[in-house]
């Protein structure tokens, strides 16, 4: 074999070896963040989805951030751990500012169906709110919620849509429970860029408080193998919430 016969063959290893390095880095997106919306899709097994966006919420009157917003998810066979807490932030014009810890969430996520020929997921993943936040200072519920939401996905070519519907079941006086829904549509524009499109809503959550409906647009930008940056925005379609606003980054070990 001549060394023009080496170079080549080289060459052709290199470029499977580009390749098949972007399919990894591709599949390893996770998604769900930066939405409100869900997905079934836990980590690899032994690996580490952490996020840390910052969020903002404006309605009348008040304006809420975490900031930032600290999301650890852990992978096992079909199943994520996850663990959550924020600092907050409150503004409200007639009444101040306060920060501080918020409410934390515990959660565990199981996918128990994972069609790959068809590409369906479908899991639930049910949630503990605990009541950490100073509720006399407007940072947290002050008592204890729970949720249960049913998450599906469906990936065909470039595309990937998902979405979940749930119960919050909530014990603070001044809050009921509520159902919720919401749906994404994904699309891989590059190797590096992913973007899609987030419609969600839920009943009342508060007493004498009226259903929202709301729109998001956000994406993923790959940074490098291992991290992303997560944006989106949006506003409510019916309801109070004039702007929300999500710009994060996602750390996955594998």
């Amino acid at each position: 074999m001549t060394s023009s016969d080496d170079h080549q063959r080289d060459m052709k290893l290199c470029s499977a070896g580009i390749a098949i390095a972007c399919l990894l880095v591709i599949n390893s997106t996770q998604a769900g963040p930066p939405f409100v919306t869900d997905d079934p899709e836990p980590p690899p097994p032994g690996g580490w989805e952490i996020n840390v966006p910052f969020i903002l919420e404006r309605t009348p009157g008040n304006t809420e951030m975490d900031a930032p917003l600290f999301d650890l998810n852990y992978g096992l066979p079909d199943i994520q751990l996850k663990f959550e807490f924020p600092i907050e932030i409150v503004h409200e014009d007639d009444n101040g500012t306060a920060a501080g810890l918020g409410d934390m969430v515990l959660g565990v996520k199981w996918r128990f169906y994972n069609n790959e020929k068809s590409q369906l997921q479908i899991g639930m993943y049910p949630q503990l709110l605990v009541p950490t936040g100073d509720h006399a200072r407007g940072l947290g519920e002050g008592r204890v919620a729970f949720v249960l939401p049913l998450v599906a996905q469906k990936t065909w070519h470039k595309w990937t849509l998902y979405g979940n519907v749930g119960f919050w079941w909530r014990t603070a006086a001044e809050t009921r429970n509520y159902v919720y829904a919401g749906a994404v549509l994904e699309r891989e524009i590059n190797e590096r860029l992913t973007l899609g499109v987030e419609l969600f809503g839920n009943s009342p959550k508060e007493r004498g408080a009226n259903s929202d409906f709301a729109f998001s647009v956000g994406g993923t930008w790959k940074l490098g193998t291992h991290l992303n940056l997560l944006f989106a925005g949006g506003r409510d379609i019916v309801g109070d919430t004039h702007a929300m606003a999500y710009i994060g980054l996602q750390v996955l070990t594998k």
